[in-house]
């Protein structure tokens, strides 16, 4: 098959060569891309030598991808296994070009070509379960996420979970996340924003505070690797099912982490959640973010309503509600688990919120 180049916007995509090894190299030993990938175990000159050999017999396609002005790296993507009007895609992004789209576009440009040029009718695409950001760029270039691959052999002669998305020939592109992109919400005092993994210590010290545990049902003892487990693998899961957008609300100044909002949607309606760190309590945070997040759910989801629950005896945060302008319409009796004996049932004071 013979090679070709490929400008579109932004991007040029073109066949690695011969003088790429020294950048390759360097962008290979990313962690990120070490983690998820076996490129950096093969080593850039097989890369660059192995890719020339798929283009020659024709199984392959793989394009390092440049920035079109300054013909700068920005990372790879490719076509593999290509066969009978299917193949497999996959990608790479260097840390400086990530979060702006290019790995997405890529794909999208890659895809386009290899439906038009090549006539491929099905491109699979396979994410090791856990790594959320190749998820929602595949979800973001139009694939549909299909289900869960068990024990597929994955980087370090391991086996692990992947899921497997596709995308065909005759799909609609179109973002397929279950949540539009999330932009960091603020009011100048506090600023609502996605969990990060260096969150997690935070997260810890807050949460195994006796008030927190007393209204909520988080684990007791509550240990970093708790935390770890809930901003990597609980919230992740969340988002991409489209159930509960938790997030982090953090001084707007400082960036030191505050408490956390979270919006659960339950039959086209949401339901607006909080906590407050120990260290922030009485300053008004929770509800700041209780309303930066109920906004971005009217104007980014179209909610029609949103509610906010309180224990009844959980005066502060009925106080929280109340000065943050949200309207009591009654008591819901019995509606929750009591957080520490969920055998016994709570009542809670109903409070919502319209567009």
């Amino acid at each position: 098959m013979e090679s070709t180049e490929i400008t579109a916007g932004r991007l040029h995509l073109r066949p690695w060569q011969p003088g790429d090894e020294r950048e390759l190299a360097s962008a290979l030993h990313d962690p990120q891309v070490t983690r998820w990938t076996t490129l950096a175990a093969e080593g850039a000159a097989s890369v660059i030598a192995t890719s020339q050999q798929r283009w020659a017999d024709g199984t392959g396609a793989e394009f390092a991808v440049l920035d079109a002005a300054t013909g700068g790296l920005l990372g790879g993507v490719g076509l593999y296994r290509m066969q009978d009007g299917d193949a497999d895609i996959g990608w790479w992004t260097r840390p400086s070009a990530r979060g702006q789209g290019v790995g997405s576009e890529a794909v999208q440009v890659l895809s386009r070509w290899a439906f038009g040029a090549r006539g491929l009718h099905r491109l699979r695409a396979q994410v090791e379960v856990g790594n959320w950001a190749s998820r929602a760029l595949a979800e973001k270039a139009g694939f549909t996420m299909e289900g869960v691959l068990r024990e597929v052999p994955a980087p370090g002669q391991r086996r692990a979970d992947t899921w497997s998305a596709s995308l065909l020939a005759t799909d609609e592109v179109r973002d397929r996340r279950a949540f539009p992109p999330y932009e960091d919400q603020s009011d100048g005092v506090v600023t609502v924003r996605r969990w990060r993994s260096a969150d997690a210590p935070a997260v810890a010290r807050a949460c195994a505070d006796p008030e927190t545990a007393r209204w909520l049902p988080v684990p007791v003892p509550y240990t970093l690797e708790v935390a770890r487990s809930y901003v990597d693998g609980i919230v992740p899961t969340e988002w991409a099912a489209g159930t509960i957008a938790n997030c982090a609300v953090v001084d707007a100044t400082t960036g030191a982490l505050l408490g956390a909002v979270g919006l659960t949607l339950r039959q086209g309606i949401g339901e607006v959640g909080y906590w407050t760190a120990p260290w922030t309590r009485g300053r008004g945070v929770a509800g700041r973010a209780a309303q930066l997040h109920a906004d971005w759910g009217f104007t980014a989801l179209g909610l029609p309503r949103v509610e906010l629950l309180a224990d009844v005896d959980n005066v502060a945060s009925q106080r929280v509600a109340e000065k943050a302008g949200w309207q009591r319409e009654g008591v819901a009796r019995a509606v929750r688990p009591a957080p520490r004996d969920p055998s016994t049932r709570r009542d809670m004071v109903v409070y919502a919120r319209l567009p």
